[in-house]
């Protein structure tokens, strides 16, 4: 029986050939796969040294923010929680009409809780003359007070409603109530430049004139009382229905270093 021929040793030519072609589009696929969520710079060294492996010259590229061996690494540090106190309507409100009576204010400024948020009540007459809408010196103290409040809590709206009595013409008494409004927000406004937190962004103004009255108008006195600004701090959205405390916030009482008696 002839004896078989041993075939050459070594694989074809050919298959050295196709072999590195199935490398090569082993590759190409492994790196179209993971280009679809590579960062950019390494996408563009993974493409330069695609091009090197086809024969062509790789793409130019940089690398940013190598570190040098002798350079010491930033340990990263945890990010701080900024802890802020909230308050409910009901517990601010109650501190806030402690502040008044210690500032011996409760006789033109009264702190009420209301859907909205709080409300300081300020008696028209003791702002502004009848009929006037500029701001008597007398009444900055009381104002300043309540700007040192709203100062503290910066996330909160700040809305100023105007009103007025049923005397007079009902378009008049509108237009005055308005422009009561804005001059306390004007007022507001130039306080919050100096001390900070008060931004004119945060606030807006409305009139009612004649109606919305709290009394009827059927004395002198329910009269005076319906004249009246109210400078309401807002809930905030993110708080549902809660305040939240500047954590950082200093007071900025110092026109206050004496409680006000006010006659």
């Amino acid at each position: 029986m002839p004896k078989e021929e041993e075939p050459p040793q070594g694989a074809p030519e050919w298959m050295c050939t196709f072999s590195d072609m199935m490398s090569l589009l082993l590759c190409f696929f492994v790196l179209l796969f993971s280009l679809s969520t590579i960062e950019k710079k390494k996408a563009i060294q993974a493409i330069g040294s695609l091009r090197g492996a086809f024969g062509g010259l790789p793409a130019p590229y940089v690398l940013e923010n190598i570190p040098n061996k002798h350079t010491k690494p930033e340990m990263s540090r945890p990010a701080q929680t900024v802890r802020r106190t909230s308050y409910a309507t009901s517990e601010l409100v109650r501190e806030e009409k402690q502040k008044v009576q210690s500032m011996k204010l409760q006789s033109v400024i009264q702190v009420t809780g209301t859907e909205q948020g709080i409300t300081f009540r300020i008696t028209g007459d003791f702002v502004f003359d009848p009929g006037q809408y500029k701001i008597k010196p007398d009444a900055l103290i009381a104002l300043k007070f309540i700007a040192s409040e709203l100062i503290q809590f910066p996330s909160n709206p700040i809305k100023i409603d105007g009103h007025t009595d049923a005397s007079g013409d009902a378009d008049a008494n509108f237009i005055l109530a308005a422009n009561r409004a804005y001059a306390v927000l004007e007022f507001l406004r130039d306080i919050g430049c100096e001390w900070g937190q008060v931004e004119e962004s945060r606030m807006s103004y409305e009139s009612f004139g004649e109606y919305a009255p709290l009394h009827e108008a059927d004395t002198p006195i329910s009269q005076s009382l319906n004249r009246r600004v109210e400078i309401t701090l807002l809930q905030s959205d993110e708080g549902d229905g809660t305040f939240f405390l500047q954590p950082d916030a200093k007071n900025p009482r110092t026109p206050l270093m004496e409680p006000l008696s006010v006659q």
